[in-house]
């Protein structure tokens, strides 16, 4: 049987935005300015990390260009993080960390009878309630606390927290900053950064991660601001529309958005997105016959058709994206934004279920892999 791996077209302009690589670098310092050797270096959401030196020093090389979110941890110390805009030169930063107060926990397993209750809350709010979340095994739950208030329930943690995702392959070291959900609601809100690692499988599971991956970041957020980047949304199988709010009712345009409006080229590395309030709906069958539909339809879209229909994606994927506070989101190729999606978005629908079990890092690039005959 031979097998054939074929990229997945237009899914992002990614070699046509690749510099030469960059990197970052810098010292880390605490009390008195004097240099911290052994403090983990990590970028949210990507699988780069590393550590600090005798002097206190590190570097991070990374692929290209782009918006990087930098989190320095050391045992003792508050976590810091800085965002990282880099173009095409590197970039050298001064992080001095400030000493954590030391906080007096209760012993939690066994001798809180809430203990295990709360665990179960947490588990389904932060690593979220899909398939890929059922494969995820948090290894170290000792680290994690919780605190009632108010009818909210609080989590905060000492350490890393490291997820095993058994359905995607990936080993998760997750700072948590902040963990708040209302009791008895939906109602949830966390904030912390990830690094990832390949989990080691056999050959039958690395098949079926590869399969997984790619059903995990077709329609994902990750997906559409890729799409939004190279500006073939709906080649990506997308279909996005206005909405206006007239007189407390919802109105849609007839017609796909015309990105050529919405994002706007700062540099080779960058687009400034601008919009109101959108409705994006991720079917590529549905994108595969209107453009099949098209009047003369060229060479390109043809090849794009095809690969539309290659999706196994259910029929549909609904959201809709919000962008109440700020004037505009600067993403990069690899469909990142400063800050993160949801402090940057307001997000209603699916996108907002999917939660620490369908993270994707931002290494990630797909491909269909078809065998035949």
């Amino acid at each position: 049987m031979k097998q054939l791996f074929f990229m997945l077209m237009l899914l992002i302009a990614f070699n046509a935005s690749a510099q030469n690589k960059l990197s970052i670098t810098g010292k880390v310092t605490g009390e008195g300015q004097k240099p911290i050797a052994g403090a983990t270096i990590f970028i949210g959401g990507t699988q780069f990390a590393t550590a600090t030196n005798a002097d206190g020093r590190f570097e991070i090389t990374v692929p290209n260009a782009g918006s990087y979110h930098l989190l320095v941890n050391m045992l003792g110390y508050s976590p810091a993080g800085k965002d990282v805009m880099l173009r095409d030169k590197p970039i050298d930063l001064a992080i001095n960390l400030i000493v954590k107060p030391i906080q007096l926990h209760p012993v939690n397993i066994g001798a809180d009878k809430n203990w295990a209750k709360n665990y179960a809350i947490f588990k389904k709010e932060f690593l979220g309630n899909t398939i890929n979340a059922g494969g995820c095994t948090i290894l170290n739950p000792e680290v994690i606390y919780f605190s009632t208030r108010e009818g909210q329930l609080y989590a905060d943690a000492d350490d890393f927290l490291i997820i095993e995702n058994h359905k995607l392959g990936y080993r998760i070291k997750y700072l948590l900053q902040t963990f708040r959900h209302k009791i008895n609601t939906i109602n949830t809100a966390y904030n912390g950064d990830a690094v990832f690692e390949e989990l080691p499988g056999t050959g039958k599971q690395k098949k079926e991660w590869v399969k997984n991956r790619l059903d995990t970041y077709q329609g994902s957020m990750m997906h559409f601001f890729r799409a939004v980047f190279s500006k073939t949304v709906m080649e990506n199988g997308f279909i996005v529309k206005q909405v206006y709010l007239l007189n407390g009712n919802k109105h849609y345009d007839e017609q796909p958005v015309n990105f050529d409006e919405l994002a706007f080229p700062l540099d080779t590395s960058f687009v400034s997105f601008r919009f109101t309030h959108l409705d994006i709906t991720y079917n590529p069958k549905k994108v595969a016959r209107l453009l099949k539909r098209s009047n003369k339809l060229a060479k390109k879209d043809k090849a794009v058709v095809e690969n539309l229909l290659l999706s196994k994606k259910p029929p549909s994927y609904e959201s809709e994206l919000l962008l109440p506070l700020k004037n505009e989101a600067i993403v990069d190729a690899r469909g990142s934004v400063p800050s993160g999606y949801l402090t940057t978005f307001f997000v209603i629908g699916d996108w907002i279920n999917k939660r620490v079990g369908d993270q994707l890092p931002f290494e990630y690039r797909p491909y269909i892999n078809t065998s035949s005959p």
